[in-house]
């Protein structure tokens, strides 16, 4: 490798730290863009879990309901 292969690669590797850097660039915008997006699926992910748990804590509070009103009434 030449000494201009590796000065054009050091260029490169300073064009790209810079794009990256700009706010305005596509880069930060794609960034951006996807960072949102794990956030949402995360909290669509983290709302589905929730709302399962509250659903099978409910289901148990209406097993145990039940379990406890049939021996209450064989006690009887």
């Amino acid at each position: 490798m030449g000494l201009w292969d590796k000065l054009r690669e050091a260029g490169n590797y300073l064009r790209k730290l810079r794009q990256s850097r700009d706010p305005d660039s596509y880069v930060q915008y794609k960034r951006g863009r996807n960072h949102e997006r794990k956030q949402a699926d995360h909290a669509r992910e983290h709302a589905r879990d929730s709302a399962e748990r509250e659903r099978e804590k409910a289901e148990r509070g209406r097993e145990y309901e039940e379990r406890y009103t049939r021996e209450r009434e064989s006690d009887s």
